[in-house]
């Protein structure tokens, strides 16, 4: 009884420990695939910055490759929105979406803007961010 407690104790604390984008020994035991954060910038702890303490994940399967996407689209009042999602749902909704889905960020008409936590290239278009080597 006392060391189910001991190991009870000792994993919450570890996993307060342990950062989301770490593989961590749980990731071989079930085996590799990607997860993908799913949720909108009107829930709280899903905006420029996402609090992974908050979010869910949810597991992305496709054929030839899963990944990950953040949509950055700003609405004609001026405000931001955040979109992030597996590829796969997100694309059936988004005719528009770039054909270029390489990792990085990228416009509509494939234009090259940077990578998903540094823009290099201010644009006013929506802007996809493409990610499939790891988790987020």
């Amino acid at each position: 009884m006392m060391w189910s407690l001991f190991l009870i104790l000792l994993y919450s604390w570890l996993f307060r420990c342990v950062n989301p984008e770490v593989p961590q020994v749980i990731d071989y035991l079930n085996g590799f695939h990607l997860d993908c954060y799913e949720c909108h910038s009107n829930r709280p702890g899903c905006g420029k910055k996402l609090n992974w303490l908050l979010m869910r994940w949810k597991r992305c399967d496709m054929p030839g490759g899963a990944k990950c996407v953040k949509i950055i689209e700003r609405t004609p009042d001026g405000e931001t929105n955040y979109i992030r999602g597996c590829l796969r749902e997100i694309e059936a909704t988004r005719p528009e979406m770039p054909t270029v889905r390489e990792n990085g960020c990228w416009t509509a008409t494939d234009n090259y803007v940077g990578l998903g936590y540094n823009i290099y290239i201010p644009t006013t278009e929506t802007i996809y961010c493409f990610c499939n080597e790891r988790d987020g």
